[in-house]
């Protein structure tokens, strides 16, 4: 928030950090008396799952964000690309001598209980994750034909789940967990720390989306929440958040040069589903997970 300050140095931020899941739940519930002015972070579901809660702004960067990730209708825009990956513990992998290289990898019994994956509800970034599982794990080209898959790797999971998407790297990264699926970011961000750790992408595919900002309808601070979503996508917040927070930019006019990772040319993705509902994913993943 230090760019943001000295641009704007009569306008006081506050933060409040949390799962997007849980941070969605929060707006939904304060919806008749809005307590903050803007959601940032989470994918395109979360944003659609409470757009009544949102107002729609067009920031004035729009025309230079990445077209395909910019909706039509201005219910958010794109903070950064976001890849789903795999986080692995170099020295837990080589001891458990297991390739984890897709989806399917994830099923091997070797990794019973080494997976760390925070709980949908409460967290964006896992909820991402199954709404990728079930597309590049489908039998029939329909979402509901993946959750046979999902169902397995719950299995797999031997009953750990995260409460939130920063335990599942944070957990990794101390040698609990052997594998953790987060965002790309994450990863590279411990990598370029030093932590002993790498990052793997899912070669069955990856729905490449974006994180997000968006107004929340009827927050008290209505242009300056625009000026924050404006500052945000700019090319100088952009090119700060690639370098310092290893992201992939929004914006078509910032490189990428942090190292570690793929090019987003070299990464097998696909089209974002379009006939997702978010809420349908929470309450049959959880159910999957009481049975």
């Amino acid at each position: 928030m230090g760019l943001f300050k000295k641009a704007y140095p009569d306008i006081e931020v506050e933060v409040v950090s949390a799962g997007t899941g849980e941070l969605s739940s929060k707006i939904v519930a304060e919806s008749g008396n809005p307590q903050g002015d803007v959601l940032m972070g989470g994918g395109a579901s979360t944003y659609r799952s409470i757009a009544l809660c949102l107002e729609p702004y067009a920031s004035v960067n729009a025309k230079d964000l990445v077209a395909e990730f910019v909706p039509g209708d201005s219910l958010y825009m794109p903070c950064y690309l976001n890849v789903n990956a795999f986080i692995l513990n170099n020295a837990l992998m080589k001891d458990i001598n297991v390739t984890v290289d897709g989806w399917a990898s994830l099923l091997n019994p070797a990794l019973k209980g080494q997976i760390a994956f925070a709980d949908p509800s409460a967290a964006g970034s896992a909820l991402e994750e199954v709404i990728n599982m079930l597309a590049a794990m489908s039998t029939d080209g329909t979402l509901d034909g993946g959750w046979a898959y999902v169902e397995k790797f719950i299995a797999n999971l031997d009953g750990k789940i995260a409460s939130g998407s920063s335990d599942v790297y944070k957990s990794v990264v101390a040698g609990e967990y052997a594998v953790g699926l987060t965002n790309e970011d994450k990863v590279i961000n411990y990598i370029q720390q030093g932590a002993d750790v790498s990052v793997a992408y899912a070669k069955e595919g990856i729905t490449l989306r974006t994180s997000n900002i968006a107004m929340i309808r009827g927050g008290a601070n209505g242009l300056n929440a625009q000026k924050f979503i404006d500052f945000v996508t700019s090319k100088e917040c952009q090119t700060a958040m690639e370098k310092e927070l290893c992201v992939r930019p929004a914006r078509m006019d910032v490189p990428m040069t942090t190292k570690g990772r793929l090019a987003t040319s070299e990464l097998v993705s696909f089209p974002y589903p379009s006939d997702v509902k978010s809420s349908v994913v929470k309450v049959t993943f959880q159910d999957l997970v009481t049975r």
